[in-house]
Formats: C-alpha cells, sequence, structure tokens
C-alpha cells in the first residue's frame, strides 16, 4: 500500500474518531490538498514526495491519483456511499472505513502532521473548507490565470505547489 493510500485510510479513521463516521469525496479531496499545501509551507516539499498531482476543476482542487487510490482501496479498505450531508443541499459521495484502521506504515512525524491537519479542518462546514482553499497560493494563482485568459474554470490545468512561500518561522530557523 502506498503512502496515499495509507494517508487516506489514516484520516478516515481520524476523521471517524472525531465523530465524523464518514467524508465526502469533496472534503477527502480538500483536506489532502491542504495537506499538501501545509507540507509545502512548512517543510518546502510535498508531503507525498511528489507523487501526487492536483488540478483545476469546477470546485476546486481535484486528483487523479486520489481516484486511483480509492478505486485500489474500495471494497477491501473503504465503503463508497450516497448521502446527503446536513452542510450542503445534494447528496455527497462518501467514503468511509470497513473496518478499524491497525496500523500504518506512516511515520511518527507523518500521522502528527495529518492530526495537525485533522485538527484544523475537519469540523468544518463544506462551504468554509472550499473558502480556505480557494485562499491558498495555488488556487488564488490559478483564479488570476483564469480572469486573464476571461475563462471561467482552467478545468485539468495542474496547479502549481512551487509557488508557495515558506513559513516565516521556517524561514527564520533556516536563516539562524
Amino acid at each position: 500500500m502506498n503512502k496515499l493510500e495509507q494517508t487516506i485510510l489514516y484520516l478516515l479513521a481520524r476523521a471517524k474518531e472525531k465523530g465524523k463516521n464518514n467524508l465526502s469525496k469533496f472534503e477527502l479531496f480538500k483536506l489532502l490538498y491542504l495537506l499538501e499545501i501545509e507540507s509545502y509551507k512548512f517543510t518546502g516539499k510535498s508531503f507525498f514526495n511528489s507523487s501526487i498531482s492536483f488540478v483545476r476543476d469546477k470546485n476546486g482542487p481535484i486528483s487523479i491519483d486520489v481516484y486511483n487510490a480509492l478505486n485500489l482501496l474500495k471494497n477491501e479498505y473503504i465503503n463508497l456511499t450516497e448521502e446527503k450531508k446536513e452542510d450542503y443541499e445534494f447528496s455527497r459521495h462518501c467514503i468511509s472505513l470497513k473496518n478499524k484502521l491497525n496500523k500504518t506504515n506512516l511515520a511518527e512525524s507523518e500521522k502528527l502532521f495529518i492530526d495537525s491537519i485533522v485538527e484544523s479542518y475537519i469540523s468544518l462546514p463544506i462551504k468554509e473548507l472550499k473558502s480556505i482553499v480557494y485562499a491558498t497560493e495555488p488556487m488564488e494563482k490559478m483564479l488570476e490565470a483564469e480572469k486573464k485568459k476571461k475563462v471561467k474554470v482552467l478545468k485539468g490545468e495542474k496547479l502549481d505547489f512551487n509557488c508557495i512561500t515558506l513559513d516565516e518561522d521556517v524561514l527564520d530557523l533556516i536563516a539562524a
């Protein structure tokens, strides 16, 4: 099982511990995207060693890599259902763990990093989560490009994580 698949399972397990029995695909995509954003912001590199890419879609960033991972995980590790959530008027495609997650090969530092994402974002309504995602540097850069080209959505365009500025405290540590 690769790092992305393990991260998905770990995120689902942590969400369940926080009272969310499932995550919509929208939520999962946005949490994984924010995990990658925070990794670049605090380490200057990809959480997934650049083995995952995100592209622009009408509701923000999505990843074919995540879709592929979900396909590999379904049946044995996860359930895929369609459900209505309180904070959104339409039904959503939801993902939940089939069984309790016993073990992952994620390092403790990686789990702590994922935990910080869960703590920061798991309880937010979908609209607020979307707003946070749209305020990230790669999405702002994409929105500027769309405005410049006078198009509504540059669907399928790859998001550039290299435009993310390192956190000030990290820069101070590097400079010291």
